[in-house]
């Protein structure tokens, strides 16, 4: 599928907020196509399924996250036709979740490569996904308390959590 009849079928099949931007890339300024697309968590699942109707494998990159205040969103980043010179199209799909209700359902059954960073937002800012067999901690140690997130905006710690390198750098230690 080409560009436009890519999203002529994410807009005929989700309601969803589409943009598309082309960067000239390098010395020949070759385009790069972005695809940005916004939808609801009730119609993710429907749309991974969509993807792999676009490409047998679509390519997954990283799953990251933005605290938004009362929302955290998920921007989950794939390439379609990877490995086709000049015809790579990234596609980043856009999900809101309330922090009252951060729950998503997991890709790993699809792409099980996805994995370490469905662990990695769990451990990081708190979202579930459902259907995730291994939650282990993958970057934060053993002990890191239960319920405690250290990317988000509204996170408070105690004291004894926080590295404070200031304190540690002081005049005449010979670290300055």
């Amino acid at each position: 599928m080409n560009v436009k009849e890519i999203v002529e079928e994410i807009t005929r099949r989700f309601q969803a907020d589409v943009q598309v931007k082309e960067i000239p890339c390098g010395v020949k300024k070759i385009k790069r196509t972005s695809i940005f697309v916004a939808i609801k968590r009730e119609d993710f699942r429907k749309f991974m399924d969509f993807l792999f109707q676009i490409q047998e494998h679509p390519h997954f990159a990283i799953i990251s996250a933005t605290d938004l205040g009362e929302d955290m969103e998920l921007l989950y980043h794939f390439t379609v036709d990877y490995g086709k010179q000049h015809e790579e199209k990234t596609l980043s799909l856009r999900v809101k979740l309330s922090k009252n209700d951060l729950k998503i359902e997991s890709i790993t059954d699809l792409i099980p490569g996805a994995l370490i960073s469905e662990r990695e937002i769990h451990e990081m800012v708190g979202v579930e996904f459902i259907g995730l067999k291994d939650t282990r901690h993958f970057f934060l140690p053993e002990d890191w308390p239960e319920g405690k997130y250290p990317w988000r905006r509204d996170e408070t710690f105690p004291d004894d959590m926080l590295n404070k390198l200031y304190e540690t750098w002081k005049e005449g230690d010979g670290n300055e």
